[in-house]
C-alpha cells in the first residue's frame, strides 16, 4: 500500500532559497509530503513548534551551503540544533552537501558575498566532519539534487522500514477495515477449528497420525524453518531489481509500493512466510510470484517448498472470459498443516 512520507527540511534560508525550493519539488516529486520551519524567525518562541514538526516527521534531511547559522542561546546554529533534535529522536536521515565548486559558483554569480562565507568557522568545520558521517549526497550542480533526494529515500524505505509510519490516502481506510473484518472473521474461524482439532485430538486414537501425505508434520515443519531468504540474499536481489525495475513497474511509485509490501519476508523463513500469508492462502488470494529476482527468491525459497511438500497448489483466475492470473490456494493437505501447527503453537505455550 503507498505511503506518503513527511519529509522535514532543515537549513539556513536565504542563502539557499534556490535549492531549498529544488529539493521541495524533489520531496513532492518522490511522491511525498516535504516540511520545514526555517523561514520562521529563529526563537525560543518557535523551537516547540520545530520540535513537535520534527517528531511528527518520518524523515529528516539537512541541506549543508555556505553558511552556518545564526545562533540560539546555548551558541548553537538554528540548523544544527534541528539536526541534534533529529538525531534525539532516531529519525532516519540524509544530508544534501554543497561541494567546494557549487559554493565558489555561489560566489561567482553573486548570490552570497565572500564575506558571509562560513565554510571556514570551526563550529562549520566541526559541524560538517559530524554530517559527513551519515547518509551523504555530495551535490556539484543543482540538477543533482532531485535525484540524491529519490534515491536517499528509496534508501531509507529499503533500509529502516519500521521507522517509517507514513500516511496513506483516506481511501484506503476502507480497504484496511475490510481486510481487518476478513481477518478478523478468518481467525475467530480458525480459533473455532482449533478447538475442535484439539477436542478431537484428545479423543483420537493412540497411535496418532501425524503425516501430512507421505511426510510427517515435524519433517516439513523442520525443513520449511531451515529454508531461509537471509538479509543479504534480499539486498542483492533488490540490487538486482533496481537494475532493471523498468522491466517490471511502470512507475518508481509502483516500485516503491512492491518493495514496501514485500520486505516483511527479509529475514523469515518458509514456515514464518507460510504463516503470514495463512489469510490470504485461506482466502484463494495468495498470488503467484511474478520473474522478477525479488520474486524468484521468494518462489525458490519458499513457495516451491510449499508445492513440494502439497500444501499449495496453482489455481487459474478466470475473469469473465479470460484468464486474469493465477493464484495459490491451500490443499486438504495445507490445511491439515496449518491445524497441526495450531495445536503446536498451543502445546509449545503450556
Amino acid at each position: 500500500m503507498e505511503k506518503k512520507y513527511q519529509v522535514f527540511i532543515s537549513s539556513t534560508y536565504t542563502d539557499l532559497i534556490e535549492e531549498r525550493q529544488i529539493v521541495v519539488e524533489g520531496v513532492l516529486n518522490a511522491g511525498h509530503i516535504p516540511a520545514g520551519m526555517e523561514s520562521f524567525k529563529a526563537g525560543s518562541s518557535q523551537e516547540d513548534t520545530i520540535k513537535d514538526w520534527i517528531k511528527a516527521s518520518d524523515i529528516y534531511v539537512l541541506v549543508l551551503g555556505p553558511r552556518y547559522g545564526s545562533l540560539n542561546k546555548d551558541m548553537v546554529s538554528y540548523t544544527q540544533w534541528e539536526y541534534n533534535l533529529a538525531k534525539e529522536y532516531q529519525k532516519p536521515m540524509f544530508a544534501i552537501v554543497l561541494s567546494n565548486d557549487y559554493i565558489n559558483k555561489m560566489v561567482q554569480n553573486g548570490r552570497i558575498l565572500p564575506t558571509e562565507l562560513e565554510t571556514s568557522k570551526a563550529e562549520y568545520i566541526a559541524f560538517k566532519e559530524e554530517v559527513m558521517e551519515t547518509l551523504v549526497v555530495q551535490i556539484d550542480h543543482p540538477a543533482e539534487i532531485r535525484g540524491g533526494i529519490s534515491d536517499s529515500i528509496r534508501d531509507i524505505e529499503r533500509k529502516r522500514p519500521e521507522d517509517l509510519e507514513g500516511w496513506i490516502k483516506g481511501s484506503y481506510l476502507n480497504e484496511l477495515e475490510e481486510l481487518r473484518k476478513e481477518n478478523k472473521e478468518l481467525s475467530s474461524d480458525l480459533m473455532n477449528r482449533q478447538s475442535e482439532v484439539i477436542g478431537m485430538q484428545k479423543k483420537a486414537k493412540p497411535v496418532k497420525d501425524d503425516y501430512i501425505g507421505d511426510f510427517s508434520f515435524d519433517a516439513i515443519r523442520e525443513v520449511l524453518e531451515a529454508s531461509v531468504i537471509t538479509e543479504e540474499q534480499f539486498d542483492d536481489a533488490i540490487r538486482e531489481l533496481e537494475t532493471k525495475k523498468n522491466e517490471y513497474f511502470s512507475s518508481d511509485t509502483e516500485y516503491d509500493g512492491y518493495i514496501s509490501s514485500i520486505s516483511s519476508t527479509r529475514g523469515s523463513s518458509a514456515l514464518q512466510y507460510f504463516v503470514y500469508s495463512r489469510p490470504r492462502l485461506l482466502a484463494k488470494q495468495f498470488q503467484k510470484p511474478k520473474d522478477n529476482p525479488l520474486d524468484k527468491i521468494i518462489n525458490d525459497n519458499f513457495v516451491s517448498l510449499w508445492e513440494q511438500y502439497s500444501l499449495v497448489v496453482k489455481q487459474v483466475v478466470v475473469s469473465g472470459i479470460n484468464l486474469s492470473g493465477t493464484n495459490f490456494k491451500l490443499t486438504q493437505y495445507g490445511m491439515k498443516f496449518i491445524g497441526m501447527l495450531d495445536i503446536f503453537s498451543v502445546e509449545n505455550e503450556k
